[in-house]
């Protein structure tokens, strides 16, 4: 896929515009003005993009409504890669296969369009339209090289998505809201709070933990012998080791791209070498003499104590199949020919919190020991910013950030350094804070803060210690409420529409059968 560079800021602008311009832009219906002869006609396949209780959706469909929003992408920059990682082609598949649902829950309701409707939306159709006005005419002639379609076959469709408006506007009629709720979420909505925060990660801080001094960790581990086996506990898959076996093998190389001479002879050779040792040759003898593989050779073709995943799939399959002392027989892999001789074999085990207390002892101590060291840095910064001598940036510049370096869909927030980060504006609403993730105590002192300034403690954040300044406090106030309410109300109205209509057409899918033709969608948005 070509790489993309761009900063995060548009990624998420990209993927809004793209939801957004699939769920409500697509409203103009199966066809678009612009979709040359030739993109339809390499569209119009007689299969299905998705069957929806039996009824089928074409191809053609799925690609002219796909064909112009791509259309549209590239035109503000973005890629057809892009555009799929971004999901367009499933929010298209999710339109068609809803608007069908919609259409046949109208039907089975009664609800049907009238004629007057029907040519109403037809006289509104730019692509029907010469001079600014509806023109029979030009309105055959683009449903005949555009649409692909007769009058007949294409009013028929119109009046099945006119009824499924009717149905959408039933359902959203619904929706109804309080001015309580709007007025609380404004509340919640309007308390905003922006912060600057570094962030003291103990992993920064293991590698100056001094060496423990001699009973040290010893002593530690009898005092905490809980947080030892609660750690064994929860790590004890770390702790399994699979099954081994010391392998000894002879490889005669020839590459899977190599003539097909040369591989003849690589397996004639092995197959020699295979009748040495059955005749009771030494396998540690012939690899050294033979075998091509130069890092086990002079040892004796002994690769040590490995696991499965040492060694090639099929060899692994072969060699471990065997007892100690077994000898495969002549295994061929894309490295070559290879014999491998089973020494001895180790059973998989997980072993035990005896084997491991030492070791959980010395890791929990250090851990213990970089916290407090990375717990006084903390302190000694919040100090510093109380007394107004310092700031946050001042103490721990931000590094500067470089935009080719970016990662659009990857998590925000500071990477492991000890630097001034800043969050950006939340709200009340949230449960957690951008950058820091869900740290309920922090929410909480943020919003219980009446005006900016340094928040008056270390703040415990994940396994690491935080100290947080607020750079601004803004509370909701009635004048605001004023103004706002019915901006706010209108909002919330449309989010309750679009909650009812998404489960109205989830219980559609879910009482029916929708089966997605994904090699289809496949073929259409790779050509």
């Amino acid at each position: 896929m070509a790489n993309q560079t761009f900063d995060k800021r548009q990624a998420g602008t990209y993927l809004f515009i793209l939801v957004l311009a699939v769920l409500f832009a697509l409203e103009w219906g199966p066809g678009s003005k612009g979709c040359t002869r030739a993109e339809q006609a390499e569209a119009n396949v007689k299969e299905a993009i998705a069957t929806v209780n039996g009824k089928e959706i074409p191809v053609a469909e799925f690609a002219t409504i796909y064909s112009n929003q791509l259309r549209q992408y590239r035109a503000q920059g973005l890629t057809a890669e892009l555009a799929k990682q971004l999901g367009m082609h499933k929010q298209v598949v999710d339109y068609l296969v809803n608007s069908e649902l919609l259409a046949q829950a109208a039907e089975a309701r009664g609800l049907a369009a009238s004629d007057a409707e029907l040519l109403e939306v037809l006289q509104k159709n730019p692509d029907f339209q010469k001079d600014g006005a509806f023109n029979p005419d030009q309105y055959r002639q683009v449903l005949r090289d555009f649409y692909r379609s007769t009058d007949v076959e294409y009013e028929d469709k119109l009046r099945r998505r006119i009824a499924a408006d009717h149905l959408r506007d039933l359902v959203e009629a619904g929706a109804v809201v309080s001015d309580d709720e709007v007025h609380a979420k404004f509340l919640k909505e309007g308390n905003t709070a922006k912060a600057t925060f570094v962030r003291f990660s103990p992993t920064a801080y293991v590698s100056k933990v001094p060496a423990a001094k001699p009973g040290q960790v010893d002593a530690w581990a009898k005092a905490h012998e809980a947080d030892i086996a609660g750690y064994y506990e929860m790590n004890k898959m770390s702790y399994f080791q699979p099954e081994r076996a010391q392998v000894r093998q002879i490889l005669i190389r020839a590459m899977s791209d190599d003539p097909k001479a040369k591989r003849d002879e690589a397996k004639q050779k092995i197959e020699n070498l295979k009748k040495e040792l059955d005749s009771g040759k030494d396998f540690a003898e012939l690899a050294k003499q033979f075998s091509d593989d130069t890092e086990s050779r002079d040892k004796g073709g002994d690769l040590g104590l490995i696991e499965r995943v040492s060694l090639p799939t099929k060899l692994a399959d072969a060699a471990f199949a065997l007892p100690a002392g077994g000898v495969t027989a002549p295994v061929e892999t894309p490295l070559g020919w290879h014999l491998a001789k089973v020494e001895k074999k180790v059973a998989p085990e997980t072993k035990t919190l005896d084997q491991v207390r030492t070791e959980i002892a010395t890791q929990l101590w250090t851990r213990e020991q970089a916290k407090a060291l990375a717990r006084a840095d903390a302190e000694k910064a919040l100090a510093a910013v109380k007394s107004g001598k310092s700031t946050l940036k001042s103490l721990y510049p931000p590094e500067e950030k470089k935009k080719e370096d970016d990662n659009p869909f990857a998590m925000l927030g500071n990477s492991g350094k000890t630097e001034a980060t800043e969050t950006g504006e939340f709200n009340a609403g949230v449960t957690s804070i951008p950058q820091l993730g869900a740290q309920p105590e922090l929410l909480k002192a943020v919003f219980d803060a009446a005006a900016p300034g340094t928040l008056d403690k270390v703040y415990e954040v994940g396994d690491g210690l935080a100290v947080v300044v607020l750079d601004a406090r803004t509370k909701p106030t009635e004048e605001a409420w004023a103004a706002q309410k019915e901006t706010l109300t209108t909002q919330a109205i449309k989010g309750k529409q679009f909650e009812l209509r998404e489960s109205f057409v989830k219980g559609l899918k879910q009482a029916g059968t929708v089966v997605v033709n994904d090699r289809a969608i496949e073929r259409v948005t790779e050509g």
